[in-house]
This record gives structure tokens, C-alpha cells and sequence, in this order.
């Protein structure tokens, strides 16, 4: 996932010198990388939720749709949370709070309680993510945050392959598998997180102030970018919900989805480095718009896979708009925010992950009740549009503008 969202340096392009970047900074790529490693529920609940309990595609569109609204909440919520109560705390309490939730979810049979836990897991699976944009905020100089975002976002990839691997392993398997093997690593994250110096309050008054939040409510571009992210991951997400139901229907295995998985994972390992120079020295708007269209034009080319190697190659094109619209977008938005309100504007920014997760299920049900290349073809002009807009996007930074 999207999982979304809602984050590349492969072995043939070796990242940084590590003396470049804190020891913290690495503690927190790769603990966010084991995390993903062992978040194989969310990409597969769809197909579990109309394989495994036999719910309609519009009952399992609505545990999806309120699984968004949770998303929707808890990425500002957290982003409150990292500037008044510190990053660390966010994230072990999130972390904390995921486990939990994974181990009730592998024993809810009906709806409600499949409602319930899917808003909780909403509320608190993608929280970190907030915070730890923000920590690495903290801890990375602007000029070398677009590369320090790269990493935390090529090692969530990593765990996105491995994830893919044993999620597609485990898919066939009962939910009680993939809900200990997410609850695993989500405890692994947390302990480490614990273990690390810092990531306390941030300083100022935008930590202890709700005036932070409204400033960040008040600031256009902000605002713009977020209501263009939307549109874009609503696209994305239909990775999660879309494509899984498409090979559904094709007749095609669990083990497609795997594979589209793990092929999407590799792609970021292996194109991060061809399209990481490029990112460097593109303006941050120009580089999410380059995404967008990407996004478009792959999630479109789904309307012609009907086979593991069209879908497979479809992912491969998304992927591109993946990388450069994620690591994009986290740079662009950091640049924007105050020191003292950092998780606050990555929060409301995150927010268009979960409101992607709650449109995605919602139109691309109404699309495919009228056919599958009615979701791909609407996709893809979402996506254009969008992409056209953010290459009017205003990108110089606060103190350049008149």
C-alpha cells in the first residue's frame, strides 16, 4: 500500500556515507522498512474480505471506506501528536495501538466488528508515517532532505518486496497468519524506536500550540498540494482495491496480486537510482506531476492485462509515478512547514492517503459495476488532470514569493 500511502537506493547506487546522516535518521529507515516488511494484511483484505467471508463487493467496499475514514483522521491527529507530545511517543503508542488491533481483527466474523477494527487500524496502522517524516525533518539539513526521504522510502520498499513474498505465501492461509506477522514487526519498530535518543517535542510554541494547526489550515499551497495528493493516490490506491478485484475477475490466483506486489517493490529498487539524480536537481511540484502522469498511464494499461505479465507490467509503469510523486511530495511538503509544526503539516498532507482509501473502494465500485475499463480510463484522466494542475502549482519557497 496503499496502504495509503500515504515512501530509493539500490546496490548498484550505494546511498550516502552513513556518516552523512545521524545514526537515528538509519534507525528510522530501517525500522519503518521492518514494519512494512510485516505489513501484509491491509494489501490482501479485499480479496480476504470476498474470498474468505464471502462479503459482497459493496460490503467489502464499505469496511474499506471506513478503514479510509480512519486513515483520514489519524494522519492529522498524528501529526498533532508528534509536535505536542514528541516523535517517539507517536510512534511506539501507534506501533503499540497496530498490534493490538491485528490480533482482535484475525477473530471478527461479522461486519461490524470487521467496521470497527478496520476504523481502529485506520486511526493508527499509517500514524508513524507522520512522525517519522517529521523526526527525519529533525534530524536532516533541507538540502539533503530530498536524499534522506529517498532512503526512508527505498526502505519501505524493501519491506514491500518481503512483504509481498510472504504475503502472497501466507494469502492462501488463514487471516491469523498475516494478522502475527504484522503485530510482530510492528512490536520489533516499536522497541527500537524506544531504544533511540531524542525525538521529544520539537521547539517553539508550534509544539505546545494548537495555532500551529491553524496555521497550517491557513496555508494555501498546503492546502492545494493536499487536495492534488487526493486525486493522485485516489488513482494509486486503486492498486488495493482496484487491480486485486480486476484479476479477480480475470480468474486469476491470489498469487497475481503477490506477484504485482513484489514486482512493484523491485521496480522501486531498481529504477531509485536512475530516477534519484533526476529528482536531486528537478523542482519538488515538477517531479509529482512527472508521478502523476505516470500513475495514470500505468494504472490506464490495466485496462489491457488480463494475464500475470500484463498486470505485472502495468505495475512496473505506476511504479515510476510511485517514486517520484512519494518522494516528491514529502520533500515539497517539509520545505513548507515551520520547524514547530512539521507534523502538523505532514499530517494534513497525510490525510490524502486515507481519503484515498476512502474514494478509491467507493468510485472505483461504482466503475466497475459498469465495466472494468471504466475504472481504468477514469483513472487515467483523474490522474492527467491532476498532474496537469500541479505544474501550475506556485513552487518557490514562502520567503521568495511577493
Amino acid at each position: 500500500m496503499p496502504n495509503a500511502a500515504a515512501d530509493h537506493l539500490p546496490a548498484t547506487a550505494p546511498p550516502p556515507a552513513p556518516a552523512r546522516f545521524p545514526l537515528a535518521f538509519w534507525v528510522l529507515a530501517a525500522g519503518f522498512g521492518v514494519s512494512r516488511t510485516g505489513a501484509v494484511l491491509v494489501p490482501y483484505l479485499t480479496l480476504y474480505l470476498v474470498t474468505s467471508l464471502h462479503l459482497s463487493a459493496a460490503q467489502a467496499g464499505t469496511v474499506l471506506a471506513v478503514f479510509g475514514v480512519g486513515w483520514v483522521l489519524g494522519q492529522p491527529l498524528a501529526g498533532a501528536a508528534a509536535d505536542r507530545l514528541g516523535r517517539k511517543t507517536t510512534i511506539a503508542g501507534a506501533l503499540a495501538a497496530t498490534a493490538a488491533a491485528y490480533a482482535l481483527l484475525a477473530r471478527a466474523t461479522t461486519v461490524p466488528e470487521l467496521m470497527t477494527l478496520a476504523a481502529v487500524i485506520g486511526l493508527v496502522f499509517d500514524a508513524p508515517r507522520t512522525a517519522v517524516g517529521a523526526w527525519i525533518a529533525d534530524l536532516v539539513p533541507a538540502e539533503r532532505r530530498a536524499r534522506g526521504y529517498g532512503i526512508q522510502y527505498w526502505a519501505l520498499n524493501v519491506g514491500g518486496a518481503l512483504s509481498g513474498v510472504v504475503g502472497g505465501y501466507l494469502a492462501s492461509s488463514h487471516i491469523t497468519w498475516l494478522c502475527a506477522v504484522d503485530a510482530a514487526t510492528c512490536t520489533v519498530f516499536a522497541l527500537a524506536i524506544l531504544a533511540l535518543p531524542g525525538g521529544k517535542r520539537p521547539a517553539g510554541r508550534g509544539g505546545t500550540n494548537p495555532s500551529g494547526q491553524h496555521q497550517a489550515l491557513r496555508d494555501g499551497r498546503l492546502l492545494a498540494f493536499s487536495a492534488l495528493s487526493l486525486g493522485v493516490l485516489t488513482v494509486y490506491q486503486q492498486m488495493v482495491y482496484g487491480v486485486p478485484l480486476a484479476i479477480h475477475a480475470d480468474g486469476l490466483s491470489a498469487g497475481v496480486y503477490g506477484a504485482v506486489n513484489v514486482a512493484n517493490a523491485l521496480a522501486v529498487l531498481a529504477l531509485q537510482p536512475l530516477l534519484q539524480p533526476w529528482m536531486d536537481r528537478t523542482a519538488p511540484l515538477r517531479v509529482c506531476a512527472a508521478g502523476a502522469a505516470a500513475i495514470g498511464l500505468g494504472m490506464g494499461a490495466n485496462a489491457f492485462a488480463h494475464s500475470t505479465a500484463g498486470y505485472v507490467g502495468a505495475a512496473v509503469v505506476w511504479t515510476v509515478g510511485e517514486i517520484t510523486f512519494c518522494v516528491g511530495a514529502a520533500a515539497h511538503v517539509s520545505s513548507l512547514a515551520p520547524d514547530s509544526a512539521r507534523g502538523r503539516y505532514l499530517g494534513i498532507w497525510g490525510s490524502a492517503f486515507g481519503g484515498s482509501a476512502l474514494l478509491a473502494p467507493l468510485l472505483g465500485a461504482a466503475a466497475l459495476d459498469l465495466g472494468t475499463g471504466w475504472l481504468w480510463a477514469g483513472s487515467a484522466l483523474l490522474a492527467a488532470l491532476c498532474a496537469a494542475a500541479l505544474t501550475r502549482q506556485d513552487n518557490r519557497p514562502l520567503a521568495h514569493r511577493p
